[in-house]
């Protein structure tokens, strides 16, 4: 896996149009963030052991839980919320409506 992500990083080409670098900069800083470089330089600066990788992965695994429990959360209001809205009537029953009180 480590020689498929190294390809990347050597194959990869930036296209300045226009003279256009503050675009070129930004598609490449996207595309070397998209690929996790960023994240590998950091982790590499310094050496972390094996209980630190570990306790880092649990406080992330933790924060995605969280994360995902205030969503539903978020959703569960919102639906409880759109059950006692009025519903609006069909059109059919708009017209029979007006039939009968003319």
């Amino acid at each position: 896996m480590r020689k498929q992500l190294e390809t990347t990083t050597e194959n990869m080409r930036i296209y300045v149009r226009n003279n256009d670098i503050g675009k070129a900069y930004r598609i490449l800083n996207k595309k070397l963030h998209e690929e996790g470089f960023f994240k590998k330089l950091r982790d590499n600066q310094f050496h972390k052991t094996k209980g630190e990788k570990r306790r880092e992965a649990s406080r992330a695994g933790r924060a995605r839980w969280l994360k995902k429990q205030k969503q539903l959360e978020i959703r569960f209001q919102r639906e409880e919320r759109n059950q006692f809205r009025k519903k609006p009537r069909n059109n059919s029953q708009n017209k029979r409506r007006v039939n009968k009180q003319r």
